[in-house]
């Protein structure tokens, strides 16, 4: 996937790229950063929940709502640059978040209503220990899909060439 905005002169500007797709090509350089930051699998925000992830980027970016223009080059941008392993990718950190949640919030006290403990710390160590099972397996799908990256990338090794080694 190309990316959306490129950095000419220390001014940062579409790229040419997003210049020939229909969604991108009148969104200001804010609203294409909203999409890259809001989609792309390799931004910094990645790691937040939709939702939250939404309101950072409006207050990180000063905007004050998503718009019909931005909805659809989301769209857009998820349609061109996911792939089946970018989906498991997202999926896995989604799935990850949700076990946060659950080691955050879980009570060891809780009963049900018979008075039984619902959480046994037995059950709760032994999910411990298979968090670095999750976490390596986490590291190993976003390896594949920046191999993945690399490979269809004209470019040995993603180099990116300039009007002096053509």
């Amino acid at each position: 996937m190309k990316d959306l905005l490129t950095l000419a002169e220390g001014k940062v500007e579409p790229s040419p790229y997003a210049l020939t797709i229909p969604e991108f090509k009148n969104l200001s350089v804010n609203e294409l950063a909203f999409v890259y930051f809001f989609v792309d699998h390799r931004s910094s925000y990645a790691a937040y929940e939709i939702d939250e992830r939404q309101d950072i980027l409006l207050a990180d970016l000063k905007m004050t709502s998503v718009n019909p223009k931005i909805k659809a080059a989301v769209s857009k941008y998820m349609l061109l640059s996911e792939t089946h392993a970018i989906k498991l990718l997202k999926a896995a950190r989604i799935s990850v978040t949700k076990l946060q949640k659950y080691f955050e919030t879980i009570d060891l006290t809780d009963m049900d209503e018979n008075g039984r403990l619902i959480y046994q710390a037995k059950d709760l160590v032994a999910n411990l220990s298979k968090m670095g099972d999750v976490v390596e397996g986490l590291d190993k799908l976003e390896e594949l899909v920046k191999k993945q990256a690399e490979k269809d990338n004209p470019n040995r090794g993603g180099v990116v060439t300039n009007k002096y080694s053509e």
